[in-house]
């Protein structure tokens, strides 16, 4: 596997390389990079063809000796982010090579490409472990972005996980995508009935859950979320996975950030816990883990059916809606209009199935 270095990563690495070798397909050549963040040393790691990329974080010198253990680690995380089925992963691994060889950069092209993503990174400063140097946790996020492809019309835009699965079809044919997944009933508590059923990837993150569970009930993020994990029998949480850092924890609380925790770690230990969304008006979803799935054949959640509409946002709670409802209902009412306007700010939009899986697609 060749991985092509800048100047500051090479003279960090101690390592005299020469030129890259233009004959590796870019699909099998790697670019890297070293910046600061949060006062500590990054490597960023991107495809030469794709610019999908992995962190590598709180490298310290000690850390130089397994670099290259540590870049196979990290492009074969992104090929299990991508839901790559287990036979592609090793054939692509062995086609990169077992041992990597560091070079300088290719070209000005992929400096460029590799610049993009290096900016990237600040952007999810507070979803960085000092546990790992690998930060699985935020290639998903990262690779959230598009880049400019030449066409027979000109130019186009394409989403980055979208070029990456296009160059390993072209590279290893069809039936690119095998892992595992579990189906989830998720119901809002409400006073009529709000369902919806779910097939989701168990190698996301609690974060990642918590944005298709935003698409799945047409919210827009605007709010604080926790999801209780695990509680006492009178009720007291136990394991909270938060949003957000809390400023005090409950007697007996444990708390994570749920950007550190992957589904798979969960599930299927338990088969319910709760998503808790917007402190103010508390909306309360129970998620109950229906199946597993060991052969899942997609690199996205699916919503496979639904039932009943959602609240928009900062409705009031369960009872504003229910005030929201008799409102809309009765177009005498004196607060008739007025909440009509409202609504049609909100943009709220009636339960879709097409339109959530749209949505779903790039999540």
């Amino acid at each position: 596997m060749q991985v092509g270095c800048t100047k500051k990563l090479l003279e960090y690495l101690r390592i005299q390389a020469g030129v890259a070798d233009t004959e590796i397909e870019p699909l099998f050549s790697w670019s890297a990079n070293m910046i600061m963040v949060n006062h500590r040393r990054m490597i960023v790691v991107c495809n030469d063809a794709s610019r999908f990329a992995f962190i590598l974080y709180g490298i310290k010198r000690g850390d130089v000796n397994h670099i290259e253990a540590l870049m196979l680690e990290g492009v074969r995380a992104c090929l299990e982010a991508m839901c790559f089925s287990p036979a592609i992963i090793e054939q692509y691994m062995q086609d990169c090579g077992e041992h990597v060889t560091f070079s300088k950069t290719a070209n000005r092209s992929v400096v460029a490409g590799l610049n993009t993503v290096c900016a990237r990174t600040y952007f999810f400063y507070d979803r960085y472990s000092t546990e790992v140097l690998l930060q699985r946790q935020v290639i998903h996020y990262l690779n959230e972005d598009f880049l400019t492809v030449k066409t027979a019309k000109g130019t186009d835009y394409v989403h980055i996980s979208d070029k990456f699965a296009s160059d390993m079809e072209k590279k290893y044919g069809t039936s690119l995508f095998q892992c595992r997944a579990a189906v989830f009933d998720v119901d809002l508590e409400l006073d009529s009935i709000c369902h919806r059923r779910v097939v989701v990837p168990l190698n996301c993150t609690f974060r990642e859950f918590h944005t298709v569970l935003q698409i799945l009930f047409g919210w827009y993020n605007r709010h604080l979320h926790d999801f209780w994990i695990d509680r006492y029998p009178n009720g007291r949480l136990k394991y909270t996975l938060t949003g957000f850092p809390r400023e005090f924890e409950e007697e007996g609380e444990t708390t994570k950030n749920d950007s550190l925790v992957f589904l798979r770690e969960i599930f299927p230990q338990h088969d319910t816990i709760i998503y808790n969304y917007d402190f103010g008006d508390n909306w309360i979803l129970h998620i109950r883990l229906l199946s597993l799935i060991d052969d899942y054949d997609k690199n996205h959640p699916v919503c496979l059916d639904g039932e009943g509409e959602s609240p928009p946002e900062d409705v009031g709670g369960r009872y504003g809606y229910t005030e929201f409802l008799e409102i809309l209902a009765n177009p005498s009412h004196s607060e008739y209009k007025d909440m009509l306007e409202w609504y049609r700010e909100s943009l709220h939009q009636p339960f879709d199935l097409e339109h959530i899986n749209r949505r779903l697609r790039h999540w």
